[in-house]
């Protein structure tokens, strides 16, 4: 607060300043977290400018990244040291870490904050997290390898891909236990829930197709065919865009979420993962894990914007971008 006892001049100093600093914070965000899973870091990305500001500590080989709604809680997966890091997103600072199982991989956060679950790889489980506790509270057997994970935006609802079951499970997040399992294409691993349309989308990573099914009975409504080793999924446009990473093509699969067909197929790095929308609806970045970068691309326009160098290992698997 300015003190109205201030000279004139200093009060407007101080005002200039108290606006350049408002100004300067408001552009820093939001930030976009990436795993880099051969350097055990996490790149933090001002998404203001699409550069590196920080680059943090993780545990071994960290690949899956949540992110709060608000963006203050950011959760790693680090499978090697079978722990979650948790960063606090106003620092920019590590906090804590949690033991959780024999292989975390996929991360998600409740829309409150108050809980995450973790997929865990080996133990085909889905861990819940108590995050102010910072303690597993609970233990789902899910499928075989679950990977992707998806919460429903009032919390109730936590969807996770068991890759090797070929099937989504459907969690009761107020029980605590499965209540629906789907059968989907082979290998599913990334997932993205649309509430707006009732569907869930699950990456199929052998049999290179997006399966659509139905987000409340889990029966299939269709399949799309993309590139080769689709991993990542994410939404657009209010889902009028559905946007799959391809692995082994480097590129990404640009579908018309009416019409359910591919409309374009735009060229990133080596070897894309983890892919994430910005706030703006406009930009979406996506992790190349042998390009050790990020490429952005104009999702209106289908171009690419840029490419910003990351770590070893790029990988960001999960939401990495507050919502």
């Amino acid at each position: 607060m300015i003190h109205s006892s201030l000279p004139i001049h200093l009060l407007k100093v101080a005002a200039s300043a108290a606006l350049f600093f408002f100004l300067q914070t408001s552009h820093a965000k939001p930030y976009a977290f990436i795993t880099n899973q051969g350097a055990d870091s996490l790149s933090v990305i001002d998404t203001a400018d699409n550069r590196v500001i920080k680059t943090l500590k993780m545990g071994s080989k960290p690949s899956g990244v949540a992110v709060s709604g608000d963006g203050r809680v950011i959760l790693v997966t680090n499978p090697a040291s079978k722990d979650v890091t948790i960063v606090d997103g106003e620092r920019l600072e590590v906090s804590g870490r949690v033991a959780v199982g024999e292989g975390p991989l996929g991360v998600a956060v409740a829309p409150d904050g108050k809980r995450c679950y973790v997929a865990d790889w080996y133990q085909h489980t889905v861990s819940v997290i108590d995050l102010p506790a910072r303690k597993v509270v609970a233990t789902i057997p899910v499928g075989k390898s679950p990977s992707g994970l998806a919460v429903s935006h009032d919390g109730k609802r936590v969807y996770v891909a068991n890759r090797d079951s070929n099937s989504i499970s459907l969690i009761d997040a107020r029980k605590l236990k499965v209540v629906a399992t789907g059968k989907v294409g082979t290998h599913p691993f990334g997932i993205a829930l649309d509430e707006k349309k009732g569907r869930l989308y699950a990456a199929n990573v052998i049999s290179n197709d997006i399966s659509v099914v139905d987000a409340t009975t889990l029966k299939p409504i269709t399949k799309v065919k993309v590139g080769e080793r689709p991993y990542a999924i994410a939404l657009a446009s209010g889902g009028r865009r559905v946007l799959v990473t391809n692995q082994y093509d480097d590129s990404v699969s640009v579908i018309d979420g009416k019409t359910l067909k591919v409309i374009d197929t735009l060229d990133v790095g080596e070897y894309p993962e983890g892919i994430a929308v910005h706030p703006d609806g406009r930009r979406v970045y996506v992790a190349n894990w042998f390009s050790n970068s990020v490429s952005v691309l104009d999702v209106e326009h289908l171009k690419p914007m840029a490419t910003i160098p990351t770590g070893d290992g790029s990988r960001a698997f999960g939401q990495f971008i507050a919502p």
